[in-house]
This record gives structure tokens, sequence and C-alpha cells, in this order.
């Protein structure tokens, strides 16, 4: 069966990370290509989600998120994150860095709770590669916080968000050190390692440390020339002061930084693909975003159309189970089922014809076999019973009224509620037909429906549908006092 109506049809593909390398190594014009292709693409996906205002209050948080990346991308903004364990120095050498100290340095353990962001003024990459480039330096948390669960959830959050990471070690790696390095990996995007407090060792030490982590702990993680040495706040060390009067003391000094290799590497980095980069970290971000919103969207609508599917279900079987006129309350159930695809088709944003419902409601009857078999025989029956009893009462000159109303009572609750499940059951294979792009995919018509069908029996939807209609249908329950 063809659809009147198709899904919304899709943007075009973004590309891919081979794609977009391969687009690197072509030409210096790749990037600013990229990174009109990100704007534009941002721009389509917040247009194309056609939500309704109750998805929109929903969802703020995430339209939110995607507007801040097409800010971000408007601003020409790089996020250079510093990230590592704890008294690493990941502070000191974004202050280094700054030339100021703005981020919170600190001996104790854990100084910072909560991301800091700074912007680096006075530093961009060259003007012919992205010299209007906004510069901001973000402090994370350490991944090694004392009952940090948060503050750690948080640091992977910034990094994922992050155009450059500087992984900041102070020796050799340890385990958590190096897996951490190796999910940063995953996210694809620049990783400079930062060797710092290099002051602490020896000569000979430094470049043993420094040979150990390049050609071993992160060879296949870490390019050589992005592994940088630095002492971002070397610790202070003792000097002798000759006065005038030509004696002479020992007082404390503090060293310059080396955050200069740092700096060169960073901005090395920026000038050879940073708008590339800015533009597919923006499109990584939005396809997370949009993949979270598209679910979330089709969480709230499943909820409506659960709603819708168990009110129309309701409708049907009360119908049937009050309507005194056999067979022909057949009919009536059909027109409730027709009704309830088309509500369903509208509230997935794939509006159906009353035609190409009824159609579609005719196919899921006739997959749905036994079922719809016991519906038409239960009918019957019920039927049957409902004219002799009608027979009965007009027969004894409606004296045996009380006992109709219980038989028809009985008889309609098991009729009602065959006509209910039938509807049910309708109505979650449609929902499964509509978000497929109305078609039933591998499974099929039938499977879906057995599947559903399975499903209902299990989570005691029978029940559930027995019990409300009962209170609907039951005059001994209508008429009592709650």
């Amino acid at each position: 069966m063809t659809p009147d109506h198709q899904t919304d049809t899709p943007t075009t593909p973004e590309p891919t990370l081979d794609e977009v390398l391969e687009r690197l190594d072509e030409s210096p014009a790749a990037g600013d290509d990229l990174y009109t292709r990100a704007r534009e693409s941002l721009e389509t996906t917040l247009a194309d989600l056609k939500l309704t205002p109750q998805e929109e209050r929903a969802l703020q948080g995430e339209l939110g998120e995607l507007r801040e990346i097409a800010r971000k991308l408007d601003d020409h903004t790089v996020e250079i994150a510093a990230f590592g364990m704890v008294s690493r120095g990941k502070s000191s050498v974004l202050n280094a860095l700054l030339g100021r100290d703005v981020f919170r340095t600190g001996p104790i353990h854990g100084t910072t709770f909560k991301k800091e962001a700074e912007v680096w003024e006075g530093v961009a990459p060259s003007a012919d590669s992205y010299g209007n480039a906004r510069l901001v330096l973000i402090d994370t948390p350490g991944i090694d916080e004392v009952e940090g669960e948060v503050r750690e959830r948080l640091a992977r959050d910034v990094a994922h968000r992050a155009d450059v990471i500087l992984f900041i070690v102070s020796g050799d790696m340890q385990r958590r050190e190096f897996e951490a390095l190796a999910e940063l990996r995953e996210a694809q995007k620049p990783i400079l390692l930062v060797f710092n407090q290099i002051d602490r060792y020896p000569d000979a030490d430094r470049q043993a440390i420094y040979d150990k982590i390049t050609n071993e702990r992160v060879r296949d993680l870490v390019r050589p020339c992005d592994v940088v040495m630095t002492a971002a706040r070397p610790d202070p060390i003792r000097v002798k002061v000759r006065h005038l009067d030509g004696t002479t003391t020992t007082a404390w000094e503090q060293p310059e930084p080396i955050i200069e290799p740092l700096k060169t590497r960073i901005l090395e980095v920026l000038e050879l693909e940073g708008k590339a980069l800015v533009a597919l970290n923006a499109l990584l971000q939005a396809k997370d975003i949009h993949e979270s919103i598209v679910e979330h969207k089709l969480m709230i609508r499943d909820d409506d159309a659960n709603a819708l599917i168990y009110k129309f279900s309701i409708a049907k079987g009360t119908a049937v189970g009050l309507n005194p006129i056999p067979f022909a309350d057949i009919a009536g159930g059909l027109a409730v089922d027709i009704g309830m695809i088309v509500a369903l088709s509208k509230a997935y944003g794939v509006p159906l014809t009353r035609k190409t419902a009824t159609g579609l409601v005719k196919d899921m009857l006739r997959a749905l076999g036994t079922l719809g078999v016991v519906e038409l025989a239960t009918r019957q029956i019920a039927g049957w019973v409902k004219a002799s009893l009608a027979g009965v009462t007009l027969a004894t000159g409606w004296l045996a009224l009380p006992l109709t109303a219980l038989g028809y009572a009985a008889i309609g609750l098991t009729q009602g509620t065959t006509a209910a499940l039938t509807s049910y059951v309708l109505g979650q294979a449609a929902k499964i037909y509509l978000k497929q792009g109305c078609q039933w995919g591998p499974k099929g018509i039938k499977t879906t429906i057995q599947q559903i069908l399975l499903e209902a029996k299990a989570d005691s939807v029978v029940e559930r549908l027995r019990d409300d209609l009962k209170r609907k249908i039951d005059p001994r329950e209508r008429n009592r006092t709650p």
C-alpha cells in the first residue's frame, strides 16, 4: 500500500570524518567550505525539526545547545580545554598561556569544582587561516576527584565540546590517565599531550620520561609532534642576592614559566586546520544533539500516541459493549479504528487520508488473523444471546429486566474487551508503521502485530482494558457511589 504522505525529505548528508580529513589535505579552502556547510547544516536542522509548542518546551535544553553551536560558528570561537588528573597543573598551564592568574590553583586535592572559561586575548592564528578566531581556554575538574562522579562527567562533557584538548601529565603516565586519553581519542579531535612540571626533573630524567611517553605510552594515540614539555608554574628557586655594601643574602625567586612551545604548537594546529576543526566538531555535536532531539520528540509523541490509542480503544470497547443491536457494532468499531489511525498519523506529522487509513486498517485486520476471528465469533455469540435476552424480557413483560441487564453487562464486557484489545493492537502497529516512514520494515506486518499482541498480554493490557470497560458497561459499577 502506498501512503498519501511520505516522511520529511532528508537533508544533504553530513560529511564523514574521512571526507573531512581528505579535504584538509586537498586545499586550504576546504576548511572554509566545510565551515560554510556546517553553518548551513545547523540552520537546516533547526528549521526542519517541526516541533509542536509542547515539544519545544520539553526540548528547550537541546534546542539551546544547537543554537549555542550556531553562535559559536558565527563568533568563530575555538574552545581549548585542559584535561587530566588532579595536581598535574591544568590550571597553571592555562594561567601561563594567559600570562596572568585567572584559573584557581592550589595544593589541595580538587581545586577546580566546575567548568571555568576565559577568553585568550591577543592571541590568534595567522590572518591567512583563521585570524578572526576567538580562542577560549577552559579548565575542568580532575578525572580522579574523590566522590567526583558529577565533576568527572562535567569534565568529559567539556572535552566532548572542545575543539582542541590539552591532556596534562606531570611524569610517566598512570593507567587511569592512559585509559582516559584512549577514550578522548575516540572523539576524533586534536589532542596535545602536555608533559608539565619538567622543572622538577634533571635533564636526563626529563628526556627519558618524554621518550617513554612519546615512543611507548601514547605511540598509537598522539603524534610525537603533539607531545609538548612545559613548566607552567616552576617551583621557586633559592638565589643569592648581592647588596651594594657587598654582603649577600638568599631569597626565593619565581622562574619564568616554560610555556612558549605549547603556545606555538596550539597556533600551528589552528593555522593548519582551525576552521575545519571547528566546523567538524560543530557537525559532530549537532549530530549527537539532533539524534537526542529526535529520540526525545519520538518519546513525547509516543506518549501522546499511547494516550490516543487507549482513549480510542476504550471508546470502541464501550460502544461495542453497550450496543444492543446485534452486528451493528461492527461498522461502528471499524469507524473508530479508522479515526484512531488518522489521529495517530497527525500526531506523528505524517497525516494520512481517510481512504489510506481505511486500507491500512483492513491490512492490519487481515494480518491479525486469529484475534480477528475470535472477535467476530465473540460478537456473533454475544449478539445471539443479546437477542435471546431481549426476547425473554419482552415475553415476561419486563419482569426479567434486572436479569437481562446483568446478562447484557457480562456479554457486553466480553465483547467490548475483545474489541478494545483489537483497537489497541491496531493502534500500536500503526504507530510502528508511521514511525518507520509508512513502511513495515524487515519484520513485516504479521510479525509486528503478533509481537505487539504478545507484549500486550504480557503487560496485562487486557486486564486494564477490561477493568476500565467494566466501570463503563456494568450497571452495578456505573451506579456504584464512590
